[in-house]
């Protein structure tokens, strides 16, 4: 069950996506589309329903000093409710297995949904948006790379070899990918804050706010299915805000 604040912010959101859907439905003169918005409402109002009577049994019978500390400390809503595995066979870095699991989840469920197919932009704000996918795969490398040159030194020759080779450069390459992740999320935060921003203020930078994200039946990955896209953004800015926290790398 959800606690706490944890149920009154989703709450929160669903109420303003149902004002948007509303919206649309009002507005629309597409009767597939009118038909879909239909659906979303419903659905929606029955979450917004079951949240209400999370908050109302919470209300009555209080929470825990151990669930509210919990909940304090729950800084990471999205991370934590990724799988994490190892990265490579016997891999004994923690930290390493949770951020690849992290960036794997990007790729498969929000990196797609960064798109033109998806979201509508502006010239200069497609240019910027563009950029983000080759600069992804371009960390990518260098991270199969390090995963490379780990079971290289987790294999039973390495003994036999590591009198030829630099040890060190496991380290580099690790810290070559922390921080070219940190730069890109960080970048890729500061974009999404720009496309909100001029969203909140009436702005046209978002040519498609209130349309939903429809992936293919055929995807596995579909984490972002039937969001708008506005809100969609607004994950993709959570997601990208909690991976700088978690890398913790000082903005220097």
């Amino acid at each position: 069950m959800l606690r706490g604040s944890r149920a009154q912010n989703e709450l929160e959101s669903k109420m303003l996506i149902l004002k948007q859907l509303e919206g649309v439905y009002k507005t629309s003169t597409d009767l597939d589309q009118r038909k879909r918005v239909a659906k979303g409402i419903r659905d929606v109002k029955r979450s917004i329903s079951n949240l209400q009577s999370i908050l109302s049994v919470q209300e009555k019978y209080g929470l825990s000093q151990d669930q509210k500390e919990e909940e304090s400390e729950d800084a990471f809503k999205l991370l934590n409710r990724i799988t994490v595995t190892k990265f490579v066979n016997d891999s004994r870095d923690t930290e390493m297995d949770a951020i690849v699991s992290y960036v794997d989840f990007y790729e498969k469920n929000y990196l797609p949904v960064l798109s033109e197919y998806y979201v509508k932009l502006g010239y200069n704000n497609s240019m910027k948006r563009d950029t983000f996918y080759p600069r992804y795969m371009e960390l990518k490398k260098i991270l199969n790379e390090y995963m490379y040159e780990v079971e290289v030194r987790n294999s039973e020759e390495f003994t036999k070899i590591a009198v030829y080779k630099d040890t060190s450069l496991v380290y580099k390459l690790r810290q070559q990918h922390l921080m070219g992740l940190d730069r890109y999320y960080r970048d890729l935060r500061s974009f999404i804050d720009e496309l909100l921003d001029d969203h909140s203020s009436g702005s046209s930078s978002v040519l498609n706010p209130l349309d939903f994200v429809s992936m293919s039946e055929f995807e596995v990955d579909r984490k972002l299915d039937g969001y708008t896209v506005i809100n969609a953004l607004m994950e993709l800015h959570t997601f990208s805000d909690e991976i700088i926290r978690f890398l913790a790398i000082p903005n220097i």
